[in-house]
This record gives structure tokens, C-alpha cells and sequence, in this order.
């Protein structure tokens, strides 16, 4: 057998090597972290998707719940994993933006020690009234009867600190300094029970659980909280269409893996994920639920998402001096 060159005896070397460097991903299941109970929207979000991801890389692809603190039990756990790719987040807007806005003490870093992988979906917020108690038709006599009324309109929330408390907050700031009452809930659901039953005056909520109310006539939808008209309520005028230019207030799920997770893996799970969501049969699931499906992110295109929304909903906090325990 004739001997094969130095060179070509280096380069066989140094492609063994790199194939060494470069294990096979996946080679047993992944698991998908979802800091909330089962049945709620992320966790729909989350099981949607890893039947898909699951089916096309012919690997188990787990949900777990760990559920508690709003969110950050579920997120600390894969702050702290392995970064090997089989451990990713499921994570929202509280976890990685109104968390670290608030100044909420939490254990994690919601930038350095995650590694964004892919936006999931985006959840539209509208503002909803009743319109017994506050008989608004758009966003400028919204405006109008409460600077009218100081002190006289209450509006809900799921919670204080959450995304429809920050919402209205936002609403409140850009409306030149509005004076509401606000009356946190334990879940949107009583919240929307109150507002129909004429206690409180309005809410933030996010499309899902509103567009069925809008739909069916009971609430008043005054204005829908992105840049764009959402898909559920394509008649329903945005509220920067309709004089609060910018104004944008949604929820998103995204994707995420423990930072220093190997860029291969990353980029790997990455165009699984897109792909799941280009889907027909899983987008119609999405959809389904009232988001908006995003299927094209890039680890890279992400990377200054979560900074941006601290920055964003920093200021609201700080306008506003809400306060979050």
C-alpha cells in the first residue's frame, strides 16, 4: 500500500478531529422548560411545538412544568443546566423583560446567562372597555372622559408588574399623564369577569382572551397594542394608528438555551424550530390560539431583543414607580 503524504495524512487528521469536535445533536431527548403550570397559553405554545420538533428529529422532545413565582422557578433551572442543548426555555416577556424592569430579585441574568434561539410568537394587547361604565369609542375619547374624570376609572390586570398592569401604564404615560385607578388581579380571567360586570372600567389583555369579547359585543375594543393590525381582529384600528404613534405593547414566547450552549447546537435547534412553525398543520394549531406565528429569527437578529424590551419597560417602571416585591 503506497504511503500517503504528509500533507494529506494532516488534513485526514484534522478532519477526524473536527468530526470528534462535532458530536451528533440530538442523541436523545430534549427537554423544553415552561415556567407556568400546564393549560395556560405558553404551555399550548410550548406543546405545539415539540410535537413538530419532536416528529422531524425523530427524538422525544419533552414539556416540563415548573411552575411558581411567576415564571422564575422554571427559568432559573435552565439558567443553571447543562448548556449541551438538551435543556431549553420556553421563556415570556416577565421572565426576560418585566422581571429585570422591574427590578424584581431574581437569581438569574436574564441576558448573560441565556442564549436566544428562536421567537416563537407574538402576543397582540388590546385595550378593552366596558362601555356602561366608560363609554369609549377610540383611543382619543378614551382619553378624553378619563382626563375628564381624574381619579374616576379603574382598569385590571392580571397582576401587578405583569404585561396588562404595563400596558396601561404605557397607555396612561402616552396619553399625557392619565389618572386611573389600578386593581391587580390573581389572573385575567377575574379581571375580565369585574370588567363585565361594570367594577372596574378597562383592561389590557392580550388578544387571545379578548377577541371573543370584542367579538361578540359585550366589551368595546378601543385599540390593539402593535404596529400592525392583529390577524384576530383585523378591523379593530391599532392605538399608534390612532394618534400614539409607536405605541407597542405585546407578549412573546422565545426560545432560549444556557448560554455558552455550541453555536452549531444553537443554530441546529434554531432551524428546527422555524421549520415546526412553517408547518401548515402546526401553524393552524398557532393560529388557532390567536398569536402570531414568527418562523424566521435568527440567534443573531435576537440577540438585542431581551435588551431592548429591559430598556423599553424599564422606563415604564420608573415613570410610573410601580413597585414589584
Amino acid at each position: 500500500m503506497k504511503a500517503l503524504p504528509f500533507v494529506s495524512m494532516l488534513c485526514l487528521g484534522m478532519a477526524t478531529t473536527a468530526g470528534a469536535a462535532e458530536p451528533k445533536f440530538p442523541v436523545k431527548p430534549i427537554r423544553i422548560v415552561i415556567g407556568y403550570a400546564a393549560g395556560g397559553p405558553t404551555d399550548a405554545v410550548g406543546r405545539i411545538y415539540a410535537t413538530k420538533v419532536s416528529e422531524n428529529l425523530g427524538v422525544p422532545v419533552i414539556v416540563e412544568n415548573r411552575g411558581g413565582a411567576a415564571g422564575v422557578i422554571g427559568t432559573e433551572l435552565v439558567a443553571g443546566a447543562q448548556p449541551d442543548g438538551y435543556t431549553i426555555l420556553l421563556g415570556v416577556i416577565s421572565t426576560h423583560g418585566l422581571h429585570p424592569a422591574s427590578g424584581k430579585k431574581i437569581s438569574y441574568d436574564a441576558v448573560r446567562d441565556f442564549a436566544p434561539v428562536a421567537l416563537a410568537v407574538t402576543v397582540p394587547m388590546v385595550i378593552m372597555v366596558n362601555p356602561k361604565v366608560l363609554p369609549a369609542t377610540d383611543v382619543q375619547s378614551l382619553i378624553a372622559l378619563i382626563k375628564a374624570g381624574p381619579g374616576k376609572y379603574k382598569f385590571g390586570s392580571s397582576g401587578n408588574g405583569g404585561i396588562s398592569h404595563m400596558c396601561f401604564e404605557l397607555f396612561k404615560q402616552r396619553g399625557g399623564g392619565l389618572d386611573m385607578i389600578h386593581v391587580p388581579y390573581k389572573g385575567t380571567g377575574p379581571a375580565i369577569t369585574d370588567l363585565m360586570g361594570g367594577h372596574i372600567s378597562a383592561v389590557c389583555e392580550g388578544i387571545g382572551g379578548a377577541a371573543g369579547h370584542v367579538r361578540s359585543g359585550p366589551l368595546r375594543g378601543i385599540g390593539t397594542a402593535t404596529l400592525q393590525r392583529a390577524r384576530a381582529l383585523p378591523n379593530l384600528p391599532t392605538i399608534a394608528e390612532q394618534g400614539l404613534s409607536g405605541f407597542e405593547a405585546y407578549t412573546w414566547n422565545m426560545f432560549f438555551a444556557p448560554a455558552k450552549t455550541p453555536s452549531a447546537i444553537v443554530h441546529r435547534l434554531n432551524r428546527e424550530l422555524n421549520a415546526a412553525a412553517k408547518d401548515p398543520a402546526t401553524r393552524d394549531r398557532l393560529d388557532r390560539l390567536g398569536v402570531d406565528v414568527v418562523d424566521n429569527s435568527t440567534p443573531e437578529s435576537l440577540r438585542q431583543f431581551v435588551p431592548g424590551e429591559i430598556a423599553k419597560w424599564s422606563k415604564v417602571f420608573k415613570e410610573a414607580g410601580v413597585k414589584v416585591d
